[in-house]
């Protein structure tokens, strides 16, 4: 007896952004618990938290502005480029 939701998903081609709900779902209950967790430990420094948050805000509309407007090969590129040079960064910060 075949699995229909395999079936289902097997008819239809899988597109990457039917995936965004549930992931922006998720790390926004992942942050969230995060956050609070922070909170009531008192481990945020508010002034240089609330200039973070502001720049991750506009960054966050900046890229998505972008990101639609570039070729995808350009976008993978670049995540693998500054994903890459931040692990050689704290790869020689801590071991050499």
């Amino acid at each position: 007896m075949a699995n229909p939701l395999v079936s289902q998903v097997s008819q239809k081609s899988l597109c990457v952004s039917s995936m965004l709900l549930p992931k922006v779902v998720l790390g926004g209950f992942i942050n969230g618990v995060a956050t609070f967790t922070f909170i009531a430990t008192g481990a945020i420094v508010w002034k240089q938290g609330a200039v973070m948050t502001l720049g991750a805000i506009g960054g966050g509309f900046f890229a998505a502005h972008y990101a639609q407007r570039l070729p995808q090969r350009w976008i993978g590129a670049f995540v693998i480029l500054v994903g890459s040079a931040m692990t050689v960064y704290f790869f020689v910060r801590a071991y050499l």
